[in-house]
């Protein structure tokens, strides 16, 4: 079946009554960032070429990205506008009036999951607010099997306490929510089990899917998991 493209999968993210302006979102750097690092004058200071010659400071799995003469400095959990600080007092060392431009140039640390009755289920990168139906929208749509009306969204660790239901045929409840790194959507089947017997049956399999994901393997469990 061809994409879906329904006015609820293409909502413009101002639509819902709580959205948030995006100058509100703090973003929090994590592994899998990459960072740019630019000292006003210094060149030798900033950020050394990371792809194709483009300067980047990559956030290992410690939470730290490296800098010429300063080393390592841990950054996991900061906001850029907290790392600008650090960097520059670390930088006096060396400076009398540091200045530095921190910019994330890729974002990897902050992820959701669209898995189920979608054209494109996998994972997707949260660099900006996002609700639980944007997230829908970049699946490229339903299947025709999609059951709309009860999607689930796990917000935390994946149990049965942490499973809200929504509609995505209105923008009200939660699919209006914004997600938090690691949430994940489910979208059933129509017809399935009834949807406590179906929310039972769910979890256990999905406590099984490695995060982050994005190996072939991940692959196969997400088409395994939409079959069933």
């Amino acid at each position: 079946m061809a994409a879906c493209s329904t006015p609820e999968l293409a909502a413009p993210a101002t639509s819902p009554a709580n959205a948030i302006s995006s100058l509100n979102f703090d973003y929090r750097v994590g592994p899998g960032d990459v960072l740019r690092v630019n000292v006003a004058g210094h060149p030798d200071l900033s950020s050394a070429p990371y792809k194709q010659s483009i300067p980047g400071s990559p956030v290992d799995g410690r939470g730290t990205i490296q800098l010429p003469y300063i080393g390592a400095i841990s950054v996991s959990g900061m906001t850029v506008f907290e790392i600008k600080e650090k960097v520059e007092q670390q930088l006096k060392r060396y400076l009398k009036r540091p200045a530095a431009d921190i910019a994330v140039v890729e974002f990897g640390s902050k992820r959701v999951f669209v898995l189920g009755e979608v054209q494109n289920p996998g994972m997707f990168i949260l660099d900006r607010p996002m609700t639980a139906l944007q997230a829908l929208s970049l699946t490229g749509g339903f299947t025709g099997d999609a059951d709309r009306k009860q999607i689930a969204l796990f917000s935390g660790p994946i149990a049965l306490d942490n499973l809200k239901a929504f509609d995505a045929t209105t923008l009200e409840g939660a699919g209006a929510n914004f997600l938090k790194s690691n949430d994940l959507i489910f979208v059933r089947q129509r017809g399935a089990a009834s949807w406590a017997q179906w929310a039972r049956d769910l979890v256990p399999v999905l406590q099984l899917v490695s995060l982050p994901v994005g190996t072939a393997r991940d692959v196969a469990l997400f088409q395994d998991i939409r079959d069933r």
